[in-house]
């Protein structure tokens, strides 16, 4: 597998992989292609951002990406998207990509990484075999328009 950080030119593969990845559960969510490209557009070109790809056998299987945020004097980094092909799971490619993300936060002083995700989920648990832990100050809260 190889893993190479996202260029523009890789947000359409990207874009339909997120539809792919994001129609089944946990998430099943409906996206059209152009709601998908926008936003990882947006998240692409956000002040400090970062993200890479992997790829087995020139086929994409999963990216992660989002951008750093300034708090309280420290360097933060909202991981706002990780997709990995359905396909793909539980065998170390979401591992493979995270390692590298935070190595580059690493090298870059980043002082901590933040993210939301569904809730009691298998993707809950995979952030927590890698010591992610739930906040204990924040809840998330919603309204809609």
């Amino acid at each position: 597998m190889k893993i190479e950080e996202i260029a523009a030119k890789d947000l359409r593969l990207i874009s339909q992989l997120f539809i792919d990845v994001f129609c089944h559960s946990p998430w099943n969510e409906y996206w059209e292609f152009d709601w998908a490209y926008e936003r990882l557009s947006w998240i692409y070109n956000a002040p400090g951002f970062a993200g890479y790809i992997a790829r087995d056998k020139k086929i994409l299987v999963g990216a992660i990406l989002g951008h750093f945020v300034p708090f309280q004097g420290k360097k933060g980094f909202q991981l706002v998207e990780f997709l990995v092909r359905g396909d793909c799971q539980n065998q170390g490619v979401g591992s493979q990509l995270l390692k590298r993300l935070e190595s580059h936060l690493r090298q870059d002083n980043c002082d901590f990484v933040f993210l939301l995700t569904a809730k009691d989920s298998n993707a809950e648990s995979f952030y927590a075999k890698h010591h992610y832990q739930r906040d204990r100050k924040i809840v998330l809260l919603n309204k809609e328009l």
